[in-house]
């Protein structure tokens, strides 16, 4: 905890000051329960650590409660999406499974003012529905394993891309846009441009490093604009996964609340967002 001199208590909504270790009977599997410390971390280590994370902790949820909760409910409508059937379980599982991941992981590093980094997650769900989806329109189950176990190199995210929208189940679809809308390239279409978006903070592009968003601090702070942009592409990133998913995996159903989410997509999806649910979701 920070020196008494330089904290302020929680006054609103103070079941945020605990911390408690779960029983193990919260878990499916308690194992043997919780061990004793064997190395515990100093009280300065963990001030350094813990400080300003919580200070961010505690004013984005001061301010950004109603957010908190819509990402909360997109991701419940992520994990709902598939309804698991073993041995039938679709080809795609696993990596809608590391993109939940993502979804659940993103928020709380953003809500410690490590926005570039939370950001770094949602390149990584738009990449694995990318690939996943590339090799199930095409049925390619054992380039698929073989991304999947390391066996083979890595695919490129814009070949992925390249591949999906050449499939014909894509273009019967994709014909009803704009040309290249979703999958285009040179003007880039929407996977391109939310790409290129998500990647500007992954690499630290100029104008989207830490230091940037911090305006300068050595943080983490608390910036609203900067976790403001992390939603906004929070809801862009969800939106595009949700397209992949349901190309990969036809028997989806559309989300509930997917076409609110496309009445607030962002500058990536060039206004089509609207129009591109309503033509890979028809009749839902």
């Amino acid at each position: 905890m920070p020196l008494d001199e330089q904290s302020l208590p929680v006054t609103k909504g103070r079941f945020r000051e605990r911390r408690s270790y779960l029983s193990p009977e919260a878990f499916a599997d308690p194992g043997d329960g919780i061990q004793p410390p064997t190395d515990l971390i100093d009280r300065d280590a963990w001030v350094h650590l813990m400080d300003l994370p919580t200070d961010v902790l505690l004013q984005t949820t001061d301010h950004f409660g109603s957010t908190f909760c819509a990402m909360r409910s997109l991701s419940h409508m992520w994990i709902c999406a598939i309804k698991p059937n073993p041995p039938g379980l679709p080809l795609v599982f696993d990596a809608y499974l590391d993109a939940y991941d993502e979804f659940e992981a993103a928020p709380f590093v953003a809500a410690h003012g490590w926005y570039r980094q939370a950001t770094g997650g949602l390149r990584n769900a738009l990449e694995v529905m990318v690939h996943a989806a590339r090799f199930a329109i095409r049925a390619e189950r054992a380039g698929y394993a073989a991304w999947r176990d390391g066996t083979a190199d890595a695919p490129k995210f814009g070949n992925s891309v390249d591949l999906i929208g050449r499939a014909p189940s894509v273009t019967a679809v994709d014909s009803t846009l704009p040309a290249g809308a979703l999958f285009g390239r040179d003007p880039d279409g929407v996977l391109r441009a939310l790409y290129q978006e998500l990647c500007r903070f992954t690499h630290g592009d100029p104008g989207h490093t830490n230091a940037d968003i911090w305006e300068g601090s050595n943080g983490p702070i608390f910036v609203p604009e900067g976790f403001t942009q992390f939603w906004r592409d929070f809801r862009d990133t969800f939106l595009a996964c949700s397209v992949l998913l349901k190309l990969a995996h036809p028997e989806m159903e559309r989300p509930g609340d997917l076409p609110k989410v496309a009445d607030h997509a962002g500058a990536p999806w060039h206004g089509l967002a609207p129009s591109a649910v309503t033509a890979y979701f028809p009749s839902e």
